[in-house]
C-alpha cells in the first residue's frame, strides 16, 4: 500500500470510528431507556391493580378514604401512561438515529449497495446517460448519496442529478450558473452543520416506513381534498355549538337530580338526534375526512422537520430562502400542529365506542369537518411550497454525503464561459472504494481526446469518473476530486449500449442512434461534452475505423469536447490531422512475476502495448 492509499485508509478509519462512536453512544442511551420503560410499565400495572383493589374494598366497605385514593391512583396511572409514551418516543428517535448512522458506516464499504432507495424509478429512455454513468438504479450514485426520506426530497435530488443531460442555451447559462452556485453555498454550509443534518435525517426516518408510490398516492389524495371546500353556513355553526351545550346541560341536570323525570328524556332525545345526524352524514364525512386520516402517520414527522428548519440559523441565500418559505403565510410548524390535532380527532372517530359517544354528545364528525375546512382555507395555498422547501433541504443534505465519507472532495468551480472548459485534478470515481480508486488529472485544451490502453487498464472507469462528477457538479454538490473547473455543457454518452430484440435494434445500431443525438446537438452550437466508450465496437475493424474517423471529425467543434476510448491505434493518427483538434492519452499495464498489473494513471501519448493474449492465457483459452 503506497502513501496515498495509506492516508485514504486512515481517513476512512477515522470517519468510520466517529460514526461508530455515535452509534454506540445511542445504544447506551437506548439500553437505559429500555430499562426505565420496563420499570414504568411494571409500575403502571401495579398501580392499576391497586386501584382496582381499593375500588372493590372501598365500595363494599363504604370507605371514603379508599374511594378517594382510587382517584389519586387513577391520575398516577394516566401520568405513567404519558411518561411511558414519552420514553417510547425517545426510544424510537434513538433507533432512527442508529439507522442513519449505520447507513453512513455502510458507505465506507459496499453495504450501501443494499440501500432500498436506488432511484430506479428515475431511469428513462429520455436520459440514457443515467444508465451509462450509474446515476440511478442498482449500485448507483443516487443509491450512495440519497439521504432523503420524503418523496419531495427524493424527486428533487433526482431532478438535480439529471441537469447534466439538459441543454444550456446561451440565454439561460447565467441563470443556471447562478442557481448552481447558490446550491453550492448551501451545501458548503450544511457540510459544516453535521449535527443539524443528522437530526433532520433522523426526524425524517419514520417517513420511510411508507413506500414511495403509496406516499405519493396519499399526498395526491390530500391535495385533491384541499381543492374542495368545507363551508359551513352560520346557522349550521350555531347549531354545531348549541346542540352539544344543550345536551350536556340536560345530562348534568339529570345527574344532579333537577327534574330528572323531564331532563333525562330530553337528554336522550338530543343525544339520539345528534347521533342520527352523524349517521346520516357518515358517507360524506368519511369521504371528506379520509385523506387526512391517511395522512395521520406523516403529519407529526413533517411538523418536527418544519420546526427544525424554522429554528436553525442559516447564512447562505438558498437556505435562508427555504426558511423564509416556511415562515411566510403562517408558520409551517404551527399549521402542521393544528393539522396534527385535527388528524388525532379524525382517528378517534374510527373507534366504534368513541364514535358513538363523541357524536352523541358533541357532534364530533361535523366538528372535525368544520376545523378541517378552516384549516384548508388558511393553508391550502402554502402547504405544497412548504413541502417542496423541505424536499430541497433534504436534497441539499444528500449532496453533502461525499464530503462526509470521502477524504478527496471539492466543490467545483462553475466557470462562466461561452466555450467549453474542463480542468480536473485527482478526479476519482465516487462509487469505488476510495483507498482503491486512483486519481487522475485532465486539462482539456483540445476538442477531442483519443484514449487508448489495454483491457482493464481503466479507460471506461476514467470516462465514467468524468461524467458522474459532472452530474454532481451541475447538481451543486461535492465532487470526488481535489479540484474541478467546468463550464456548463450538455453531457452526452455512449458507454453502455445494448441491443433490443423486440425493436430489431442491434448493439451497433443502438450506438449509432446515440452518436446521432450527439451530432444533432453539436449542430445547435450548444456547449456539450461527449463520452464515447469503444467507439463502434459492434462492427468490423475496417468499417469501425472509417466510421470513427468521420464521426470524430464531425464532432470536433469549438463548442464541444469529445472523449473517445478505443483499441484501434489507427485513430491516434488523428492527432496529426490539422482538420481535427485532437490529442492522445493512454493507460498502461506492466508485468511483475508473470502477473499483469495496472496503475490506472492517465498519460499523454498513445498506447503501444496490448494484453489480450495474456488474458486469454489466464482464462485458459490459449496455451
Amino acid at each position: 500500500m503506497n502513501n496515498v492509499e495509506l492516508i485514504d485508509e486512515n481517513h476512512k478509519q477515522s470517519k468510520y470510528i466517529m460514526y461508530k462512536k455515535y452509534y454506540e453512544s445511542c445504544q447506551k442511551k437506548l439500553d437505559k431507556l429500555t430499562l426505565a420503560s420496563d420499570k414504568v410499565s411494571l409500575l403502571r400495572g401495579v398501580t392499576f391493580a391497586i386501584a382496582g383493589l381499593f375500588l372493590f374494598i372501598g365500595y363494599y366497605q363504604k370507605n371514603p378514604i379508599l374511594l378517594v385514593s382510587v382517584f389519586g391512583l387513577g391520575f398516577t396511572f394516566l401520568a405513567l401512561i404519558f411518561y411511558h409514551s414519552k420514553l417510547e418516543e425517545e426510544q424510537a428517535y434513538l433507533k432512527d438515529s442508529q439507522s442513519v448512522l449505520k447507513e453512513y458506516m455502510e458507505r465506507f464499504a459496499d453495504g450501501w449497495k443494499s440501500f432500498p432507495m436506488d432511484g430506479a424509478r428515475y431511469l428513462s429512455d429520455g436520459f440514457l446517460e443515467s444508465r451509462d454513468l450509474d446515476l440511478f438504479g442498482k449500485s448507483s450514485l443516487y443509491q450512495y448519496i440519497c439521504t432523503a426520506s420524503t418523496i419531495w426530497g427524493q424527486d428533487q435530488l433526482a431532478l438535480w442529478l439529471s441537469l447534466s443531460g439538459k441543454e444550456f442555451p446561451e440565454d439561460s447559462v447565467s441563470q443556471v450558473s447562478h442557481e448552481i452556485k447558490s446550491r453550492q453555498q448551501a451545501v458548503e454550509e450544511l457540510a459544516q452543520k453535521k449535527e443539524f443534518c443528522m437530526e433532520l435525517e433522523t426526524l425524517a426516518r419514520p417517513l420511510r416506513d411508507i413506500e414511495y408510490d403509496e406516499s405519493g398516492k396519499i399526498m395526491d389524495n390530500f391535495f385533491r381534498a384541499l381543492e374542495t371546500g368545507n363551508h359551513f353556513p352560520v346557522i349550521c355553526r350555531i347549531f354545531l355549538r348549541l346542540f352539544p351545550i344543550l345536551t350536556l346541560a340536560f345530562l348534568f341536570s339529570a345527574l344532579l337530580g333537577v327534574h330528572r323525570h323531564l331532563t333525562m328524556p330530553i337528554f336522550f332525545l338530543l343525544a339520539f338526534a345528534q347521533f342520527m345526524s352523524a349517521c346520516l352524514g357518515l358517507y360524506w364525512n368519511n369521504k371528506a375526512l379520509s385523506p387526512i386520516y391517511q395522512m395521520n402517520r406523516t403529519i407529526t414527522p413533517y411538523r418536527k422537520l418544519f420546526q427544525l428548519l424554522e429554528r436553525e440559523s442559516f447564512d447562505s441565500a438558498c437556505l435562508k430562502a427555504l426558511q423564509k418559505t416556511l415562515l411566510e403565510n403562517g408558520v409551517a410548524s404551527v399549521a402542521l400542529k393544528e393539522l396534527e390535532a385535527i388528524a388525532d380527532s379524525v382517528c378517534a372517530r374510527h373507534n366504534i365506542y368513541a364514535f358513538l359517544l363523541y357524536n352523541s354528545l358533541f357532534l364530533h364528525d361535523y366538528y372535525c369537518m368544520e376545523r378541517y375546512g378552516k384549516w384548508k382555507e388558511s393553508y391550502r395555498d402554502s402547504l405544497e411550497s412548504w413541502l417542496k422547501a423541505l424536499g430541497n433541504a433534504e436534497a441539499l443534505i444528500s449532496l453533502c454525503v461525499i464530503c462526509h465519507t470521502r477524504k478527496s472532495h471539492c466543490l467545483p468551480e462553475i466557470v462562466d464561459s461561452k466555450h467549453p472548459v474542463l480542468k480536473v485534478s485527482n478526479i476519482r470515481h465516487p462509487l469505488l472504494n476510495e483507498s482503491a480508486a486512483v486519481g487522475n488529472d485532465l486539462n482539456l485544451t483540445h476538442c477531442t481526446c483519443i484514449i487508448t490502453g489495454s483491457n482493464m487498464s481503466g479507460k471506461t472507469t476514467f470516462m465514467r469518473s468524468i461524467g458522474i462528477n459532472l452530474a454532481l457538479a451541475y447538481a451543486g454538490g461535492f465532487c470526488t476530486a481535489s479540484s474541478l473547473h467546468v463550464s456548463l455543457m450538455k453531457l452526452c454518452t455512449s458507454i453502455r449500449t445494448v441491443d433490443d430484440v423486440n425493436e430489431g435494434v442491434s448493439t451497433f445500431y443502438a450506438e449509432l442512434l446515440r452518436i446521432k443525438q450527439m451530432i444533432e446537438a453539436s449542430r445547435k452550437q450548444i456547449p456539450m461534452i461527449s463520452l464515447i466508450d469503444e467507439i463502434y465496437k459492434g462492427t468490423n475493424s475496417k468499417d469501425r475505423i472509417f466510421a470513427a474517423k468521420e464521426t470524430i471529425q464531425t464532432l470536433s467543434k469549438p463548442c464541444a469536447f469529445t472523449l473517445v476510448t478505443t483499441h484501434d491505434f489507427e485513430l491516434c493518427d488523428l492527432e496529426n490531422d490539422l482538420g481535427i483538434d485532437a490529442k492522445n492519452y493512454y493507460f498502461k499495464e506492466y508485468y511483475k512475476e508473470d502477473e499483469i498489473l495496472f496503475d490506472y494513471k492517465l498519460r499523454d501519448g498513445r498506447c503501444t502495448t496490448t494484453n489480450a493474449r495474456y488474458l486469454l492465457r489466464m482464462a485458459g483459452i490459449l496455451k
